[in-house]
């Protein structure tokens, strides 16, 4: 039995970031006659979930980098993989010291919830206001991380801030045992922004995890971005779409569609009709 797993922006998702309804279609179709699929994302479940509305996904779900393990049907995690809370203040004691304001993801309850001090910048208030009013993502202001570090599961930290700034607390949190940290330029000029999970997550540990959920043989996955790199290591094939960086495009297995042409969906299609003649 094959699983497929694939990424969604870029890769699942088109160039509206939705699910095409001829994907939809075909991969409902599939999921009918047994193909076994599922997807990793960064993404958390707030997004997801509206995302995949309409697809007939009966597996769990990676999410956010393999942070967490997620049933749609019932809207649970199953699994969470968290900052330990020391790891957690270390890395506060870094942004405090370089006057940075994060966002702190914490999860209690299957509620996901952001806390931020202050949004001081132009890139972090347009990160907030284009999620601030998702109903399964709480965003809270609140003046003292600790209480709610102590008392939920801290899934995701993140901080926008000019580059430099970024790129010191990059160079700072690599001494802090537990933690991955990867940090980007935005596309406003001069500044950037940092994620970070426990060193314990990431996309192939995700579907190290789902494993417990399913019996198969041999994954395939479908990823667009450098992100997807540790999948396509876990993977027993990794196909990426045409529009997939090159660093992705250079280990995969084969080079398929665009994304904004269905191009998973009609690749599943055609390797179910092949194994199936």
């Amino acid at each position: 039995m094959e699983l497929f797993v694939s990424d969604l922006d870029g890769t699942l998702l088109n160039k509206q970031s939705e699910v095409s309804q001829t994907s939809r279609q075909i991969i409902n179709d599939l999921i009918d006659k047994g193909v076994k699929f599922t997807v990793a994302t960064a993404r958390t479940h707030a997004t997801v979930i509206d995302l995949l509305e309409g697809l007939k996904i009966e597996m769990p779900i990676a999410i956010m980098n393999g942070v967490g393990i997620f049933d749609l049907k019932n809207r649970k995690y199953l699994e969470i993989v968290d900052l330990a809370k020391d790891t957690t203040m270390s890395v506060l004691a870094v942004f405090d010291s370089l006057k940075l304001e994060p966002m702190i993801y914490g999860i209690k309850d299957d509620q996901l919830s952001v806390y931020y001090r202050e949004i001081n910048n132009e890139v972090a208030q347009d990160f907030y206001l284009g999620r601030c009013d998702k109903p399964l993502k709480t965003f809270k202001q609140i003046q003292d991380f600790t209480p709610y570090i102590q008392d939920e599961q801290i899934v995701n930290i993140l901080v926008f801030d000019k580059l430099e700034l970024i790129e010191e607390a990059y160079r700072q949190i690599q001494f802090i045992e537990g933690v991955s940290a990867t940090y980007y330029k935005t596309r406003t000029e001069g500044f950037g922004y940092m994620e970070l999970y426990s060193a314990n997550a990431s996309k192939a540990n995700g579907i190290k995890a789902l494993a417990k959920y399913a019996d198969f043989s041999k994954i395939i996955g479908f990823g667009d971005n450098l992100n997807d790199l540790p999948m396509f290591e876990q993977a027993d094939e990794a196909y990426a779409p045409a529009n997939a960086v090159p660093e992705i495009k250079k280990i995969a297995t084969g080079v398929i569609g665009h994304h904004n042409e269905d191009a998973i969906a009609l690749y599943l299609q055609e390797r179910y009709h092949q194994n199936n003649q």
